[in-house]
Order: structure tokens, then sequence, then C-alpha cells
């Protein structure tokens, strides 16, 4: 029990961010099952793109996922082969007063080769592994989606996958039937999940979405039909300096809302944009522009003496330097109220630009 309680001491401290309704509720933790969990925030956008009737959940873990969509679902079932960790998510359950949810001790392949009940939404965290290492194929996933499909698609019309945040977009277009719906979700400018929506017999263009979910739970959502063409150019003094959420640029959809901003792409490669106003709710972060000019050694060592900036918060995008090379052989420590971007235009001219919040 003692290393039990110490468990808890190590995970409080973190899960009070991620998990704070089930921190303020005094629920109990795994660290691997913390680990493994969405946060309540993930999970409550996801559940408030559906509503429904039945609810399963192929891969229940610490069951913040069935909490969120207890929400929006009249009865949830939820699996786990887990009965040790079972035990403390009923018991959370009951802090948490859902009395909606049901865990059941079992695994997916076991539960649906008996299942005859029909499902509005069939969930699976297709992230999870048995292993401690990164996949990004859907095939080394546990649950195994693809060997479970002939059992899945009698008892439900649509089946929400979450996938690993690094897995390739044009992968899962090409090896999943019937993908009607990707969602990309970043929370505070970290992707966290790819979501992808599969619903059997509905033959359609795969509709791709980014959201932003802010610090104060606030959520952005852009979809568009992803475009490679840069309309906007030619804009050579701006003054406003824009660097989009990390979903839009993993949705391969940085081109179209910048065109549809009217804002300029530096480049097919680089996802930042100038303009010449500020846009109000920009999905991301915009700066006001201080200077810009063309990068070489030289120039830069003596612009930051002349300005006296020996500190500055740096991000480069599509630049043959990476961050550390450029505070090691520029001196430059990190933080501070400086803001330098470094990227490659269109022409190949590689630009420095100087911002402030």
């Amino acid at each position: 029990m003692i290393w039990y309680l110490a468990e808890q001491l190590r995970v409080y401290p973190k899960a009070c961010h991620k998990l704070p309704v089930f921190t303020q509720n005094h629920c109990w933790y795994t660290e691997k099952s913390y680990e493994q969990s969405s946060s309540e925030a993930t999970a409550l956008y996801k559940s408030s793109l559906f509503s429904g009737k039945n609810f399963l959940d192929l891969s229940g873990g610490l069951g913040v996922d069935d909490w969120a969509f207890s929400k929006n679902f009249q009865n949830v079932v939820s699996l786990d082969p887990n009965l040790e960790l079972n035990e403390m998510v009923r018991i959370n359950w009951e802090k948490l007063k859902l009395i909606n949810c049901e865990r059941i001790d079992s695994t997916a392949k076991e539960y649906l080769a008996g299942c005859n009940i029909n499902f509005d939404l069939v969930y699976i965290d297709a992230d999870r592994r048995t292993e401690a290492k990164r996949s990004f194929l859907i095939s080394d996933a546990d649950p195994d989606y693809l060997g479970l499909t002939a059992l899945l698609f009698p008892i439900s019309k649509k089946i929400l996958l979450k996938l690993s945040p690094y897995i390739d977009l044009q992968y899962l277009k090409e090896h999943l039937s019937f993908l009607t719906h990707i969602y990309v979700v970043s929370v505070n400018r970290e992707v966290k999940e790819v979501l992808a929506l599969v619903q059997p017999d509905v033959l359609t263009n795969v509709k791709i979405t980014a959201v932003e979910i802010g610090i104060n739970g606030q959520v952005q959502i852009f979809s568009a039909e992803q475009d490679n063409e840069i309309k906007n150019e030619g804009l050579f003094e701006p003054l406003w300096f824009f660097e989009p959420a990390p979903s839009i640029i993993k949705a391969g959809l940085s081109i179209a809302y910048s065109n549809g901003l009217q804002l300029f792409q530096l480049s097919k490669n680089t996802s930042f944009y100038v303009g010449m106003i500020a846009i109000p709710y920009f999905m991301g972060r915009s700066f006001l522009i201080i200077s810009h000019f063309e990068f070489s050694k030289a120039s830069l060592v003596k612009y930051l003496q002349k300005n006296m900036i020996t500190k500055a918060n740096i991000t480069r995008r599509h630049f043959n330097m990476s961050v550390e090379e450029i505070r090691q052989v520029f001196k430059i420590k990190e933080g501070g109220k400086e803001y330098l971007f470094f990227a490659t235009l269109c022409n190949n001219k590689r630009m420095v630009y100087h911002c402030h919040k």
C-alpha cells in the first residue's frame, strides 16, 4: 500500500493540470494509466462531437474519455483486461458520481465476439501499445483495429480512433477503409492527438479539421480542403508576423489558412505568415515585427550588438541551422521578451524576423 500512495504523490502534481476534475474529486491513478490517458480538455472536445444512446470504449484505461462521453450518451460500456485498474476506475466513478458507465473486465476481441448490442459510437485508443515504444502504424496498436473490423462493422456505423500525434495523415488515407474525417488536436501549441472517424459503407472525400485548445480551455477550429497554391505574395514590408497552431501545420492546412486570411506564407515549406494588420482570434501566435533582414552571420551579429540582444526566444522553419546551433554560434540565451524567427523564402533567401508579442 505504501508504494501505491507514493505513486499518487508522484502523479498528483502533474494530474492537477491534465485532469483537474479527477484531481479535485480525489481520484486514484497509476503512473501508467495516467500517462496513457487523454487530458480532460481533449476528452471533452471529442465527446462534444457525438451523442446518442450507446457508447463503447474498447480501451478504457483510466476512464477519462468514458467520463467525458457519459455526458452525451445514455449508456457507456468500457472495456479493459486489467482487473486491478478496473477496480480503481470503478472507485473513481463513484467519486465522480457517474451512474451511466459500466467497466467490464475483458479484452476487445473477447467482448466483441459475443456482442449483440448496437452502438452509436465505438471508440478505440489505438495509440496503446503493449511494448514501451513509439509506433506510427495502426497494425502495431493494441487493440488491433484492423483485426477487429469484421466484428466492429456489424455493431456500429461510427468508429472513432485516437492515434499517435506523429502518425502520417496520408498513411491513414491509404490504410483506413471508409475514413470520413480526420481531426488534428493540439493543446497549448503541442499536437496531442490525431482522431480518425470511420463510417462503414460511407464513401466520401476525407474532411480534415485542425483544433487548438488553449490554456483556459477555449477551442478554435479550422476545416478546409488542403491547398498547395500560395495566393498571397509580394508583401515586402510587413508589420505583423504569424505562427499558425501546430494542428494547422500537421493537418496540412497551413496554406489554406493563410489564403483564407489573405496573409502571405513565406514559402510552401515555411509555415510562417506575414501581413499588414493584426488578425483577431488568429489560430496560433501573432507578433509585431520590429525588424526583418536577410540572414548572414555578419548581419545578425551586427544587429544583435546594435540592439543589445543577448537573450531571445528562437523559432526556425525550413532553415539550415537548428535552434541549438543558432544559440551556440551567436551566444543567445533562452527566454526574455525578444522573439527571433528564422526562415527561408520562396526565392531561397534566408530571413530573420525580430518580433515582440
